[in-house]
C-alpha cells in the first residue's frame, strides 16, 4: 500500500475516532476499538515508511 494511500486512510479513521469518543465517551467499547484500528495503520505506515527509506539507502 502507499504512503499517500495510507495517510488518507489514517485521517479518514482518525475523524470517526474522534467523532466516536465526543458522541459516546473515551470508555466505550466502540472508541476503544477505533482507536486500535487508528493504531495498526500507523504502525503499517511507519513500516512502510522505514522500508521505503531502506530502499533509498546506497549500497558500500
Amino acid at each position: 500500500m502507499r504512503r499517500e494511500t495510507i495517510t488518507t486512510i489514517i485521517e479518514q479513521e482518525r475523524e470517526e475516532l474522534n467523532r466516536l469518543a465526543a458522541q459516546y465517551g473515551l470508555l466505550d467499547k466502540r472508541v476503544l476499538e477505533q482507536s486500535i484500528e487508528l493504531d495498526e495503520l500507523i504502525n503499517k505506515y511507519n513500516k512502510v515508511r522505514y522500508y521505503d527509506s531502506q530502499k533509498k539507502k546506497p549500497i558500500a
